[in-house]
């Protein structure tokens, strides 16, 4: 899944068709329109249960039962079709920030469960920002978290690559064909490195290993994590 040792993460980016696909995106409308036309029960695997567990503490810290969560990178807005069975009492509004392709895709199957758009929006607060698997692939991945962090009071940051070295490295990352075609750039960040940076934006309340994503990153060799962070009052 996993190639070259690039020198940047643009380099990387040559290298691949990048994120921002019709491919990926008509993939993620699908996804989404199975889970809501489907009667099953929707599969809920370890890491949605982290950010179910994670999103329980930050609302028992506010004591809230309306959460607005702002969900960086959330594609077609699966976490918010998850975690609502799960969180019966509480009422959520929830919104995507995503490419213009997953957005044009997505917007009108999830209406009017959920809103979207293609930047973090300007002079809005929600409570609890949730960055999950996509981090990695955005070229300023430290502005974004600070942006996403500006607009929330909690940060859910999870199933982040993460490798024991002084400097983030960069690769191209290949989907396997029967998810569908695709490759993209991706960071695997210093563990060092990230952590200061989340430090430099609140107190670290949670960590965790989220090991259903570890065999992935077994080659690089790289570890997935994540964090529940009480962003600093600014």
């Amino acid at each position: 899944m996993f190639s070259g040792a690039c020198g940047s993460f643009e380099e990387a980016a040559r290298h691949s068709r990048g994120y921002d696909d019709a491919v990926i995106a008509s993939a993620a409308g699908k996804r989404l329109s199975d889970i809501i036309t489907s009667t099953a029960p929707v599969e809920i695997d370890g890491r949605f249960q982290q950010v179910h567990s994670a999103i329980c503490v930050a609302r028992d810290h506010m004591r809230k039962q309306t959460l607005s969560v702002l969900d960086v990178g959330g594609a077609n807005g699966g976490y918010f079709f998850r975690l609502k069975p799960l969180l019966p009492a509480t009422d959520l509004k929830w919104h995507v920030v995503e490419t213009p392709n997953m957005v044009a895709t997505c917007e009108s199957i999830a209406s009017p469960h959920i809103t979207f758009s293609t930047e973090i929006p300007d002079n809005l607060v929600w409570d609890i920002a949730l960055i999950s698997g996509a981090l990695q692939y955005v070229p300023n991945a430290y502005e974004i978290l600070g942006r996403a962090t500006r607009a929330a009071k909690w940060l859910i940051l999870t199933r982040l690559p993460t490798h024991d070295g002084p400097n983030d490295q960069f690769m191209v990352q290949t989907v396997p064909a029967h998810i569908h075609e695709g490759s993209m750039p991706i960071r695997i960040f210093s563990a060092a490195k990230i952590e200061a940076a989340i430090l430099e934006l609140g107190t670290i309340e949670l960590t965790w290993s989220v090991s259903l994503d570890d065999g992935a990153f077994a080659t690089i060799p790289a570890r997935s994590v994540g964090y529940l962070v009480n962003i600093k009052t600014r």
